[in-house]
């Protein structure tokens, strides 16, 4: 009997192994018998064609994508990272949504990843722990890693990674912080810190490294946007864009100042939201009183009895008096609890806080509104002179002119201002401002008219009211650092 032989292609797979696809196949000797024509065995149905070159694409997050090591990608919008596994991915996401669950059980410290914290718990540990041990003699010191131990030998060795780039410098140095003070103290000017700030036109610079990538998000154009249906790109336009938090609370305080929208007001403007919020709380308690006023005569009038006189209305409304006085015989109500306390220190308590300033007067009073006006009706000539003494502790701002105040021509034409600004210098308390000559300050101009006076009369003496002069008088925007450097420097020199 013949016999035949047959070729088997050995093709098994198992697990993540590969398929045997390049070994020399199997060869099965058979005896001579008719050849079968339609035998099917079990492991027909498991058979897998070869694969191919071109690879299918992988069905990741809903989207199908070609087939690649990071596959796992995420989704949150504007976000490009992708991982090679899922755990990985989810380690991302916890940045997305600020879930930090490995907590310390220490110091109660949160981790994004079990790694963070089992680096963290080591600091709780004694030095002793450490299994990296240092074999030069009399140092004795410990690292965790065998990366710290090696960094630590080449500093014994002398070695000295970290060479100065300017020109003509050739100083090296161990450790990276060196160099960036050597750089500060040699080759920047006096008072630049480690971290200097690169961008163009820019001399700022930190101590740290997380206050400089702060800083250098100011220096994004697009940073903020004003979000006001007036300043939101329409046909084409471009939105309007701020580098600073300050500037776009500065623009919306001057473009879109809070207005109230009650037809009785005309639209009325407010400096601030929370003056506005005060204001829109009077139209609701007036609107409510108003509405039981109106319930009250239609009761009246239904209503057989006597007519009574009128009730005087209190000044503020009936509405919203939640503190009330607890004296015996009195039954007086506030609208807060500052005011329940001034009540109850004049009037009950006879506390006068507030005295006349001339010598043969003496009078005291309980409140300011009093004593103004016992000043501008006893004392007239004293009453300008109580003006001027509050503007001196303001720091400097001019008097202002209202009713109870007699009109010099001293105020009238600001010789009385320039006599206290005068007085001011001279006690080495109040500065004067140097405009036009800023060549000692950092600033940049802004887009609106500068003033042109040849000297600035303006006297102050916070480095704080320096700075809000400047952008607001001389539309100039100066840095913080180099204002409150600069006045340092003028309280010196007197």
């Amino acid at each position: 009997m013949a016999s035949s032989t047959t070729v088997i292609q050995s093709k098994t797979v198992l697990g993540k192994r590969k398929a045997s696809g390049g070994k020399a196949a199997l060869v099965l000797h058979l005896a001579s018998s008719p050849e079968p024509t339609n035998i099917l065995s079990e492991s027909d149905d498991l058979y897998q064609p070869p694969a191919t070159s071109s690879t299918p694409p992988i069905l990741i997050n809903g989207r199908l994508v070609p087939s690649t090591k990071r596959r796992y990608k995420c989704t949150y919008d504007s976000c490009e990272k992708a991982y090679t596994k899922p755990s990985r991915l989810i380690e991302h996401e916890r940045t997305h949504t600020g879930d930090r669950p490995f907590v310390c059980e220490t110091c109660q410290k949160s981790y994004l990843r079990e790694t963070h914290l089992h680096a963290h718990a080591r600091t709780h540990l004694p030095d002793s722990a450490k299994p990296f041990l240092c074999d030069k003699t009399q140092c004795g010191k410990r690292f965790w890693t065998s990366q710290h131990l090696d960094v630590h030998q080449k500093w014994h060795d002398g070695v000295k990674p970290f060479s100065c780039s300017a020109e003509g410098c050739s100083e090296t140095f161990s450790k990276h912080h060196q160099l960036r003070a050597h750089e500060c103290s040699v080759h920047a000017p006096p008072g630049t810190k480690p971290y200097q700030c690169d961008h163009a036109g820019c001399a700022r610079s930190f101590n740290t490294n997380q206050h400089l990538r702060t800083h250098q998000r100011t220096h994004d154009e697009n940073r903020y946007t004003c979000v006001h249906p007036n300043c939101l790109a329409q046909h084409g336009d471009a939105p309007v864009f701020f580098q600073t938090w300050s500037a776009l609370q500065h623009h919306i305080r001057s473009s879109h100042p809070p207005s109230c929208t009650h037809a009785s007001c005309n639209g009325r403007i407010f400096s601030t939201q929370k003056g506005l919020r005060a204001h829109q709380k009077l139209h609701e308690q007036r609107d409510l009183e108003a509405e039981l006023d109106n319930v009250a005569a239609d009761s009246e009038q239904d209503s057989n009895d006597l007519e009574l006189p009128a009730k005087k209305k209190r000044r503020g409304g009936e509405l919203g008096r939640d503190w009330k006085c607890d004296v015996d015989g009195c039954g007086k109500d506030f609208k807060s609890k500052k005011a329940l306390v001034t009540h109850t220190n004049v009037k009950h308590l006879g506390k006068r806080d507030y005295i006349c300033p001339e010598a043969d007067c003496g009078q005291t009073f309980g409140y300011k509104h009093l004593l103004q006006r016992h000043l501008s009706k006893a004392h007239p000539s004293s009453s300008s002179e109580a003006a001027s003494s509050e503007q001196e502790d303001k720091g400097g701002s001019p008097p202002k002119l209202n009713g109870s105040t007699s009109f010099d021509i001293d105020v009238i034409t600001g010789v009385a201002y320039e006599n206290h600004a005068k007085a001011f210098v001279a006690s080495a308390r109040g500065l004067r401002c140097p405009y036009p000559e800023l060549d000692n300050l950092v600033y940049e101009a802004l887009d609106k008219t500068l003033s042109t006076s040849s000297n600035c009369g303006y006297v102050f003496s916070r480095a704080y009211d320096f700075k809000r002069h400047l952008r607001g008088t001389h539309g100039i925007e100066a840095m913080k650092e180099s204002v409150e450097r600069w006045v340092r420097n003028q309280r010196q020199l007197q």
